[in-house]
């Protein structure tokens, strides 16, 4: 069912069905705060099952109190996704009592507030309830399935609902990592099997500030572009969870369902986590066949890879590919940024010294050798693959 620019009165009675439905669906368990750097959200909890989910994936964010709030997320274990259909559509209702199939499906827009995406979906093949009430500036998250090895298909936790409200003219949430050194911070820029996650993660063990592995909060200030971090979850290939196995101090979450990659808990890691960390450059990673790795400053085409990789691998993850502004936003958050590319050797520590020596003499606009030594000349390493 698909509803198109509703009356308010009409949107006022949605949004009424559904704090009905949450309250219903369970006992309150408890009233929490997500401090996501640019918004506090106020955290209301109607579902055991969601606990833990809560606590291992965004226990650095999370507060018992807080001074004031920006938004309320409403979250509850939905068991009965057509029967809630059918409660907000008069329709569907006499659908059901002659005995004819309903659409479970249930899709409400208004292109006014929000073009890009529906102020309430209904999904029925994914089991969730995704709805954002503009007045109040109150989101709504409904699941079935709560099982850790399913919930987690869904990947982090709130992604979806994260990326809406975090949205304004000077912030939004980014699919990228971020470490860095002495308050020096660097926005990796890379897609999948570049060697991003296994630089960040060996990074914060190597004592590295650590802001996110996956995604974080960016925001741009009259003193420059800061990042925030989000979830207290890593995810490890089994090839990389095997070379870190004796090193990270990690507690394991889920296989991801998929079993193509792991998800851990690095809480043990809080005190390597830093907010509001100033961002200085971008860095493009490339695993290299080289046996050192080396820095180089981007050239103007390697500038736009980099930078278009950061942003084609946000909005794909957000669902933002025709949202015009987001993509514009990334671009002018990361464009005035230098851009370097770091060219990884299969020698882990190599790759950390040459960072931590690029970081520590401040050597941006000239290029670093493997040993993290100025070089007067860099030359990439052939490219694996």
């Amino acid at each position: 069912m698909h509803i198109d620019n509703p009356s308010r009165t009409q949107l006022n009675q949605y949004y009424g069905q559904l704090d009905e439905r949450a309250a219903l669906s369970g006992a309150l368990q408890w009233i929490k705060y997500l401090d996501l750097g640019t918004q506090m959200v106020r955290l209301v909890n109607y579902a055991a099952a969601f606990t833990p989910h809560v606590e291992k994936q965004l226990g650095y964010v999370l507060r018992d109190t807080a001074e004031r709030y920006d938004a309320t997320l409403v979250i509850w274990q939905e068991k009965e996704i057509e029967m809630l259909t059918a409660h907000l559509n008069p329709r569907q209702r006499i659908v059901k009592l002659v005995g004819q199939p309903i659409d479970p499906h249930f899709w409400v827009f208004d292109q006014e507030i929000a073009r890009h995406h529906p102020l309430i979906s209904i999904d029925a093949h994914q089991r969730i309830v995704n709805a954002w009430n503009p007045e109040n500036n109150t989101y709504y998250y409904g699941v079935e399935n709560l099982d850790p090895e399913e919930f987690i298909k869904q990947g982090h936790i709130f992604v979806q609902t994260f990326n809406k409200l975090l949205k304004s003219p000077h912030a939004a949430l980014a699919h990228a990592a971020a470490i860095g050194l002495n308050g020096k911070g660097i926005l990796l820029c890379a897609r999948g099997q570049r060697g991003k996650s296994t630089l960040a993660v060996r990074a914060m063990l190597d004592g590295f500030d650590y802001v996110s592995d996956d995604y974080l909060v960016l925001g741009r200030e009259e003193s420059g572009l800061f990042a925030w971090p989000i979830y207290s979850i890593i995810t490890l290939s089994s090839m990389m969870w095997g070379d870190l196995y004796a090193t990270l101090d990690a507690k394991f979450v889920s296989n991801n369902a998929r079993k193509d990659k792991y998800v851990f808990n690095i809480e043990n890691y809080h005190q390597r986590f830093v907010a509001r960390y100033p961002i200085q450059l971008c860095m493009f990673t490339q695993i290299v066949a080289d046996p050192e790795p080396g820095i180089v400053e981007c050239s103007q085409a390697g500038r736009g890879r980099a930078i278009v990789q950061l942003v084609h691998s946000t909005i794909n993850q957000m669902g933002d590919r025709h949202d015009i502004g987001s993509i514009k936003k990334l671009l002018d958050f990361v464009r005035l940024l230098p851009c370097y590319q770091i060219n990884l050797c299969r020698d882990i520590n190599k790759n950390l010294r040459c960072l931590r020596g690029f970081l520590e003499q401040g050597a941006y606009g000239q290029q670093v050798n493997h040993a993290g030594m100025l070089h007067s000349r860099s030359i990439p390493g052939k490219v694996v693959g």
